[in-house]
């Protein structure tokens, strides 16, 4: 049960992924259909990040994202387990346990997306 549980997470973000490497590679097509802006040139565009650290925040929000999704996926997976535990105290337990390590997962992730939020806000302001 594990493996399987385990090839299952494991394909899922790999589809994540190559969702995700797919819309981050599409380009802004909307707008004013005679603008010539960024045609044929990489990279360019009006809605680029041209600092390094626009890079990184963005990167860090997006791990970010992957990794909240992982977490709600786990959740639902201890959910799963203490729904069709069947009146087993043990399986209930377990995946109780893991419904809570979820849990305090999620707010993790959400306390770093806020530190990383003010920390770059901080940045912007003073000019890095």
């Amino acid at each position: 049960m594990k493996k399987l549980s385990a090839k299952i997470l494991s394909l899922f973000v790999l589809g994540l992924l190559s969702v995700s490497s797919t819309i981050a590679l599409a380009q802004n097509t909307f707008g004013d259909p005679t603008s010539t802006q960024g045609v044929g040139i990489s990279g360019t565009g009006t809605l680029q990040g041209g600092k390094l650290i626009d890079v990184i925040k963005s990167f860090i929000n997006w791990m970010l994202g992957i990794l909240a999704l992982i977490a709600l996926c786990i959740l639902l997976r201890g959910g799963f387990q203490m729904v069709t535990a069947a009146g087993d105290d043990g399986k209930y337990k377990k995946g109780f346990k893991i419904l809570q390590q979820a849990g305090i997962g999620l707010v993790f992730i959400g306390v770093s997306w806020l530190v990383v939020s003010v920390i770059f806000r901080l940045l912007g302001v003073i000019g890095v």
